[in-house]
C-alpha cells in the first residue's frame, strides 16, 4: 500500500480545517471595525477576482505543504497542533487587542509604547521603534509575543506556518535529508521561535543560533523550545552581526525584510553573506513582491493601507533577488506560496566558481 496516498487526504483535510478555523476568527476584525470606528471596512470578497485568485493560491500552498511532508522533505511533526484550550484562551485577548488596534489605526497612532519601554527604546534602531500592524507596544512586550503568531495566522487564514515552512526545502536540497549533525545555522529575526521549531524538527542535531531584537519574543521562544537543545538565543541587530566571518552553514529568516528600510535590507544580506561559510546557503521567506504573482498584485497595494507597514511599498517594488546578487550570492532562485515568496542563493567558493567556469 502506498502510505503517501493513504495519508494525503487526511493531511489535506486537517490543513483545510485549520485554515477554516482561522478564517472564521478573521471575521472578528471587520466586526470590530464597524463597532469601534462606525465604518464599513474593506472585505476580502469586495474584489471577487482577487478573492478567487487568493483562494486558489492558498489551496496550492496547502497542497505543496502536504506534498513536502509526504515526500519526506520535512517531518509531519512540524504540524504538531497546540492544545485547544491554549488556542481558545487567546481569543478574548485577541478581541481586546483588536479593539485597541482599530482605535490606533483610526487615530493613526503608530508609536505607542508603555512607559516601561522608554529606556529600552533608546537602544533600538529608529526603524524598529513603531507599532507594526498597530499592535500594542510593537514587538517589545510579552503580550505582543504571545499573540503575534495567532494574529498572523488569522490574517492569512491559517497559512502563516505553511508560508514559513517554505524556508525548509532550500535547506534540505542543499544539505540533504540529514539529522543536521555538524551543521550550524543562524536564524535572523527569529521572533517567538516558530520557524526555529520547524528547522529543528527537520535538522534535529543542527546547532541553531536564533537572533532577534526583542527580548520579550526571545524569552517566549526560549520557553517554548527549551526541551529541544542546541538552540542559542541572542538579542541583537541583523545588520550588525556579532559573529566571525565564515562561521555558519546557512543563514535564514522568515518575514523580516518587508519591515526594514531599503538600506538596512542591503546591510542585513551583506552581513549574512559575510558570516556564511564558503558554499553556505542564505534563505529568506517574505511577502510577495510586485510581479511575483500578478493576479495578487492588488492585495500588495492594499496591505500597507490597512496595516502600519511604512517600508512595505518600497519593499514590494525592489526585488529581493537583486539584493542577494549585490551581496555576492550566486545561483539565486525563488518561488512563491500564497502571499509569500522564498528567495535563496549560495556563497560560492573561488574553487567552485573556477570549476563552473571550466565546465
Amino acid at each position: 500500500m502506498d502510505l503517501s496516498a493513504t495519508l494525503r487526504r487526511p493531511l489535506l483535510t486537517y490543513m483545510h480545517l485549520r485554515s477554516a478555523v482561522y478564517a472564521v476568527e478573521g471575521l472578528l476584525s471587520p466586526l470590530i471595525e464597524v463597532v469601534v470606528n462606525r465604518r464599513r471596512p474593506r472585505l476580502p470578497t469586495d474584489d471577487k477576482e482577487l478573492f478567487k485568485a487568493s483562494r486558489a493560491a492558498l489551496n496550492e500552498l496547502l497542497r505543496t505543504d502536504a506534498e513536502n511532508i509526504l515526500n519526506g522533505i520535512y517531518p509531519i511533526t512540524v504540524l504538531k497542533p497546540e492544545p485547544v484550550l491554549d488556542h481558545l484562551r487567546r481569543i478574548p485577548k485577541m478581541f481586546k487587542e483588536g479593539i485597541a488596534i482599530a482605535k490606533r489605526r483610526n487615530e493613526k497612532r503608530s508609536k505607542v509604547f508603555a512607559p516601561e519601554f522608554r529606556e529600552v527604546l533608546q537602544d533600538l534602531p529608529e526603524y524598529y521603534q513603531r507599532n507594526f500592524h498597530f499592535q500594542g507596544d510593537g514587538y517589545l512586550s510579552r503580550e505582543s509575543a504571545e499573540l503575534y503568531d495567532h494574529q498572523v495566522n488569522v490574517l492569512f487564514a491559517g497559512a502563516a506556518d505553511a508560508m514559513r515552512r517554505l524556508v525548509l526545502p532550500p535547506l534540505v536540497h542543499r544539505f540533504g535529508s540529514t539529522s543536521g549533525e555538524s551543521l550550524r545555522f543562524l536564524e535572523i529575526a527569529a521572533g517567538a521561535g516558530t520557524t526555529t521549531q520547524f528547522v529543528r524538527a527537520t535538522f534535529p542535531k543542527a546547532e541553531i543560533v536564533a537572533l532577534d531584537l526583542s527580548d520579550a519574543y526571545l524569552a517566549l521562544a526560549r520557553e517554548r523550545l527549551r526541551s529541544l537543545g542546541r538552540i542559542h538565543f541572542i538579542q541583537g541587530k541583523a545588520e550588525e552581526l556579532r559573529f566571525e566571518a565564515n562561521s555558519f552553514d546557512a543563514v535564514y529568516s522568515a518575514f523580516l525584510f518587508h519591515e526594514l528600510p531599503e538600506e538596512i535590507r542591503s546591510q542585513v544580506i551583506s552581513e549574512a553573506f559575510r558570516v556564511l561559510k564558503p558554499n553556505g546557503r542564505f534563505v529568506a521567506v517574505d511577502s510577495l513582491q510586485k510581479g511575483d504573482r500578478p493576479e495578487l498584485d492588488t492585495a500588495l497595494e492594499n496591505f500597507p493601507r490597512e496595516f502600519h507597514e511604512p517600508f512595505y511599498k518600497n519593499y514590494v517594488n525592489k526585488p529581493l533577488e537583486s539584493f542577494l546578487r549585490k551581496a555576492g550570492l550566486r545561483g539565486i532562485k525563488s518561488d512563491s506560496g500564497f502571499f509569500s515568496k522564498v528567495v535563496y542563493g549560495d556563497k560560492t567558493s573561488l574553487v567552485t566558481d573556477k570549476k563552473k567556469a571550466k565546465a
